[in-house]
């Protein structure tokens, strides 16, 4: 094999050229954090994460929990790291793109902070009623809520929340008013909406999806673009009339600084270890849709998510926290 040859053989392998800089040639563990506790469904969908890329890169990926703070310090350790790939974060979109306008002294700009590196999944919002809640369309829903006064309510995970937000910005397209009712957690929500003491609740669809099935709960609508195939046989909102999409997220980033090199070669070792079906139905059993997207596109997605939120939050009248 000639010198050309020889060129044109390594310019037909981008994906080793740059994996094997980017990830496996450094033998450091490296660590992804997570600014939830450990058992929790981000925690969770990191340890598959970590897991398949060491089955790709040869490197070992080690989960850190930072949990607190509804999950700010995460971004806040590794906004201080080195970029140079040793130190990575998983973290729902909520951090990166809603916490700017609720928060009047956060400790990290999630644009200029952070490189993001992948998309890596995406889940759907729902708005859970009991067994049985009978309205079932937007016209049922508004003539619902008129007739039932101050009882017309809905409770979300906490005040502040992707889910709380969610809430409002449904009652605003249904054009009623609709009053929260913060809780500490989905759980003690779904309890009460089964319960009778909560006419509805917004969390994610994985949060209420068995108690659906058991009949439990009743999942009205679901905020994707389409139908989920973690819940094909549940309308989406704009099937039961009303105009709002929001997919939820989970995003792989690194401090900002880390080398194109480098990123370009974690992103492929993510699409590679999103393409392996047994993680894709570790996912789906989580509630998650394996979405590999590479780090421009979820850069962009995360802006245009950032710009949306603030009209929401100051039309809900909600007063950022220290």
């Amino acid at each position: 094999m000639n010198r050309r040859q020889f060129s044109a053989a390594l310019a037909a392998m981008p994906f080793a050229s740059a994996i094997r800089p980017a990830c496996a040639q450094d033998e450091r563990p490296a660590t992804i954090v997570v600014g939830f506790a450990a058992g929790g469904s981000v925690d969770a969908a990191a340890r598959l994460v970590a897991e398949h890329l060491r089955r790709t890169t040869q490197r070992t990926y080690v989960v850190e929990n930072r949990s607190g703070a509804a999950g700010r310090l995460a971004p806040e350790a590794v906004r201080r790291a080195a970029p140079d790939g040793a130190t990575l974060m998983i973290v729902p979109h909520g951090p990166m793109t809603l916490f700017p306008h609720i928060y009047s002294n956060l400790r990290y700009d999630p644009l200029r902070d952070f490189t993001p590196v992948s998309r890596l999944a995406t889940y759907d919002y729902a708005l859970i009623a009991g067994p049985s809640f009978t309205a079932r369309t937007a016209a049922q829903l508004q003539s619902w809520a008129r007739q039932a006064g101050n009882a017309a309510n809905f409770g979300s995970p906490g005040a502040g929340s992707v889910p709380h937000f969610v809430g409002t910005t449904l009652a605003g397209k249904l054009g009623v008013p609709l009053a929260h009712v913060p809780y500490r957690g989905a759980a003690p929500a779904l309890a009460d909406v089964m319960g009778g003491q909560l006419a509805l609740v917004v969390a994610p669809v994985a949060d209420a999806i068995q108690l659906h099935r058991q009949g439990k709960v009743r999942i009205l609508g679901t905020s994707g673009p389409a139908r989920s195939p973690v819940s094909p046989e549940i309308a989406t909102f704009r099937e039961i009339g009303i105009d709002y999409v929001l997919p939820g997220w989970y995003g792989l980033y690194g401090p900002a600084g880390m080398q194109p090199a480098l990123v370009a070669g974690l992103e492929q070792a993510v699409i590679r270890a999103l393409e392996r079906p047994e993680l894709q139905e570790s996912f789906r059993k989580m509630g998650l849709v394996s979405a590999p997207a590479n780090g421009r596109a979820l850069q962009a997605a995360q802006a245009s998510e950032l710009a949306m939120w603030k009209p929401v939050v100051q039309a809900s009248g909600f007063k950022p926290e220290s």
